[in-house]
């Protein structure tokens, strides 16, 4: 019985240190983020995106870790609720990103934000396809 409680709490330890650096990863991508729209200097811009793309994928990497941890499987978003959800999500950025175009005061930022809305449409597509995937494996 000693042994599991002791595995248990080594466990607990290594859930929380892994929650630290998530939370620390998340800073992280968010202070490289902020910083991107005022770099003009292309090589500085492309190291930010590497380290934004790293970032992610340790986000990724702890994120499995602490799900196996917790007897989580973490694919919530694969199931139909899971993706429902995150097409409204995308369809409410997308009307926001509209509304905050049409707000714009010069042309060049409505432009921009349209864009981004283009890819919020886009994102939906993507998941209207990625739950008839997922209907369909069933």
């Amino acid at each position: 019985m000693d042994s599991r409680l002791k595995a248990l709490e080594r466990k607990q330890k290594l859930y929380s240190l892994l929650k630290d650096q998530h939370d620390a990863e998340i800073k992280e991508l968010m202070h490289y983020m902020s910083a991107l729209p005022v770099v003009e200097n292309n090589l500085v811009r492309s190291y930010l995106h590497t380290l934004l793309s790293d970032g992610l994928r340790h986000i990724e990497y702890i994120s499995s870790i602490m799900a196996d941890i917790e007897g989580a499987t973490g694919s919530s978003i694969l199931t139909k609720k899971g993706i429902a959800a995150s097409m409204e999500d995308e369809k409410a950025s997308r009307d926001a990103l509209l509304k905050c175009a049409e707000m714009a005061d010069d042309p060049e930022t409505a432009a921009l934000l349209k864009s981004v809305s283009v890819d919020e449409e886009h994102h939906i597509r993507i998941l209207e396809h990625l739950s008839e995937l997922v209907e369909s494996a069933k």
